[in-house]
């Protein structure tokens, strides 16, 4: 579909219009910008028109906005996956039986919109970062990885006493609460040395205190960059980043990939499905519970289930799933970007896997 050089301008240009619900998307967005190269920082700036501040939580929810305009609707099924057959908890394929729309998905637009990002310029090398920002997002939100009564938008439940469907409380209200609930990092982190700080813990500050601005998820983003990335989960990074395709000969690689449900690409710093298998396992094994069932008129509905319980919402909690998969969306966009965009004399200094410099 072509679109007119004024109608793209108009588009990319207008002021980012962000609803309640896309704080996970600036979350994930926030995270990685943390953790960009140098180069691809001012790469990005490159990129963005001046508005948005070289800022990727600001393009996070752009597709969202857009894919309700006539000339963006064809993107909105690109937004999730839908494996044929797949029928958690009772049944879970991710693909070995195939896909609804092999084509037109999450999986084949992240590789799509890495591809236009590594060989395009202008307006639509713009448009693939907004997209691929987002794509990555939504890659880590489970319930855009089954089919499954619309992805749980027709599953009526309550969370905290208040009538959702499953779809919404992973995509808001869960993290909604998390951010509510932050009595901790509710203040800047330290930036000007001092004996108590450690080198290594005052870079790390300055580097999240630079690109947090004030939001209402500032705090969450802090407990997931300073304890969870790098305390928790620090020894992860290499492995939640890493392509296993990408360390074979083209030959082997090629092999190995047409065996799979989906192949990952050989010759782009990507792997969707390779990235996003745990996630779908995640909706099968604990999201999807046996008493759920769909409503087919949602207004009216019967919403008995209430998922804060300790087995649900305080199990989400201890275990920091929600944490967890903003942090993996984060790392990997970082990751990402970082190989596309950085410098080669960067990525020759400090690889491509984020870190501090």
């Amino acid at each position: 579909m072509r679109f007119s050089t004024a109608a793209l301008s108009s588009a990319l240009l207008a002021a980012p219009a962000w609803a309640w619900g896309d704080n996970g998307h600036k979350i994930t967005a926030t995270i990685a910008q943390i953790h960009l190269l140098p180069s691809a920082h001012n790469a990005i700036c490159g990129i963005l028109p001046q508005n948005y501040s070289c800022s990727l939580a600001a393009i996070a929810s752009w597709p969202d906005e857009v894919k309700k305009l006539p000339q963006w609707k064809h993107t909105g099924q690109r937004h999730f996956v839908n494996a044929i057959n797949d029928h958690p908890p009772q049944k879970c394929v991710f693909g070995e039986e195939g896909w609804k729309a092999p084509s037109e998905n999450i999986l084949q637009a992240i590789v799509d919109t890495t591809r236009e990002l590594n060989s395009t310029t202008g307006e639509k090398q713009d448009i693939a970062l907004r997209f691929l920002t987002h794509y990555l997002g939504d890659v880590h939100q489970p319930m855009h990885l089954t089919g499954r009564d619309v992805g749980g938008n027709i599953i009526p439940v309550k969370y905290q006493n208040e009538n959702k469907s499953l779809h919404w409380v992973w995509d808001d209200s869960l993290i909604d609460y998390r951010i509510r609930s932050m009595t901790n990092y509710t203040t800047p982190l330290p930036t000007t040395a001092a004996p108590s700080i450690p080198a290594s813990s005052l870079i790390l500050n300055q580097r999240i205190e630079s690109v947090l601005n004030g939001s209402v998820y500032d705090p969450l983003v802090r407990w997931i960059v300073v304890e969870g990335v790098h305390q928790w989960w620090a020894n992860d990074q290499e492995i939640w980043t890493r392509c296993p395709q990408l360390g074979l000969q083209r030959t082997q690689a090629q092999r190995i990939m047409q065996k799979l449900p989906f192949e990952d690409p050989i010759d782009l710093p990507v792997c969707p499905y390779h990235w996003s298998v745990p996630s779908h396992q995640l909706a099968c094994d604990f999201i999807w519970r046996e008493d759920f069932k769909p409503a087919k008129n949602m207004s009216q509905a019967v919403y008995e289930i209430e998922l804060e319980t300790p087995e649900y919402g305080g199990r989400v909690r201890e275990q920091k799933m929600i944490e967890k998969q903003l942090a993996l969306g984060g790392m990997r966009l970082a990751a990402v970007l970082n190989a596309v965009l950085g410098s080669q004399e960067e990525k020759r200094k400090f690889g491509v896997i984020p870190r501090l410099l």
